[in-house]
């Protein structure tokens, strides 16, 4: 998308805006052309958000399910998965979570390209002032998207492996808190893996003045280990 939207806007910019004429508008004129250029984007983005949504869901769920049943395995527990309707109103809301944060990314990115075309009109600025801005915002928008997809990635684990657990009769669990190689971490939830907190699956951990879940809050990476009763 981003090269696909520097390509176009410097090939445009080149071509319109030296001979657009005298009672034409540019910011008009760009707006414009640029208009159906970003229509096809959101299109674009907005198939792939339910298609990539979807494997997203089913991976996860794969990958979890399969490290539950050996952890319970390893801990003397045999199990057979299930999906109970609490598992599946995980699914289906991690599901439309995926779907509108995918959406979202575009529509911001797109909304500044709008934004930078129109004041690099109006003020007359170069093709270098635009691509230079334009590579600055995909930056933050790429930065943007790794950030929702490590946390999403996160969310979506620890909240399908409460409920696998719940539903083979596993409802305690110990914190464990990673740092998931960020230089930045709540000092609460380090202080809670150190002390291997217990708590309720179905409840939450008390941290900080709240309950959460591992996993829960924004960038938070820490993990929980199942309590299996007899074998704790």
């Amino acid at each position: 998308m981003n090269k696909s939207v520097s390509y176009w806007l410097e090939a445009e910019y080149k071509r319109q805006m030296p001979g657009i004429a005298q009672d034409a508008n540019p910011a008009k004129v760009m707006a414009a052309r640029l208009s159906k250029l970003l229509t096809q984007w959101r299109e674009r983005f907005n198939e792939h958000a339910e298609i990539t949504s979807s494997w997203f869901v089913r991976s996860t769920d794969k990958a979890v399910s399969s490290s539950v049943t050996h952890a319970l395995n390893t801990a003397g527990m045999s199990v057979k998965m299930r999906n109970t309707p609490e598992l599946k109103n995980v699914l289906a809301a991690t599901y439309q979570t995926q779907v509108s944060l995918i959406k979202s990314i575009p529509e911001q990115y797109l909304t500044q390209v709008d934004l930078l075309v129109q004041e690099s009109v109006s003020r007359g600025r170069d093709i270098a002032w635009l691509r230079d801005e334009l590579q600055q915002r995909y930056g933050v928008t790429r930065r943007r998207a790794i950030m929702i997809a490590r946390d999403q990635n996160n969310k979506a684990t620890n909240a399908i492996a409460v409920e696998r657990n719940i539903a083979v009769g596993v409802t305690e669990g110990i914190w464990e808190h990673h740092s998931g190689g960020s230089k930045t971490y709540r000092q609460s939830h380090v202080k809670a893996g150190n002390d291997k907190l217990k708590f309720d699956l179905r409840k939450g951990a008390y941290i900080g003045g709240q309950w959460i879940m591992p996993g829960e809050l924004p960038n938070c990476n820490c993990t929980f280990r199942p309590v299996v009763p007899g074998f704790a």
